[in-house]
């Protein structure tokens, strides 16, 4: 599996307090985990599929990651 970080990502978060960076940070290294290992998703975490190649991380309501599951 091919994980990439758009700077389009960065440059999301920059602006970010950094307890919001690193709990970004935190999810999205689990997602990866778990995609990467055909694991189930922990307690708490949720993945949704949006239109098209879209889908959406998020731990509780307040952080949400939007992915795009294009393959390149």
């Amino acid at each position: 599996m091919r994980i990439e970080f758009k700077s389009s990502f960065d440059r999301s978060v920059k602006a970010l307090h950094p307890a919001d960076k690193e709990e970004i940070k935190k999810i999205a290294g689990v997602l990866i985990n778990v995609l990467s290992a055909d694991k189930p998703l922990q307690e708490g975490l949720g993945l949704k599929r949006l239109q098209g190649p879209y889908w959406e991380v998020r731990q509780g309501l307040k952080v949400r990651i939007l992915l795009d599951g294009k393959r390149t």
